[in-house]
């Protein structure tokens, strides 16, 4: 299931290696947060948060429940 176009979603649960999750909770993504969906691009998916775009590839973003 695709989610697109600028929409807020809160995060419920985020699994995966331990590396790449801490490095994603720098930027404040995490469970209980709010994240804006900004776009969707080939391999991954730009979200906001707290002003800041990132990119999280799909690899990371199919292991985020929102």
């Amino acid at each position: 299931r695709q989610k697109q176009g600028k929409a807020s979603y809160t995060i419920k649960w985020m699994t995966g290696m331990p590396e790449i999750m801490d490095q994603i909770r720098q930027y404040d993504v995490r469970e209980g947060k709010s994240v804006q969906v900004i776009s969707r691009i080939l391999g991954g998916v730009i979200v906001g948060v707290r002003g800041r775009r990132i990119l999280i590839s799909d690899d990371a973003a199919c292991r985020i429940k929102v």
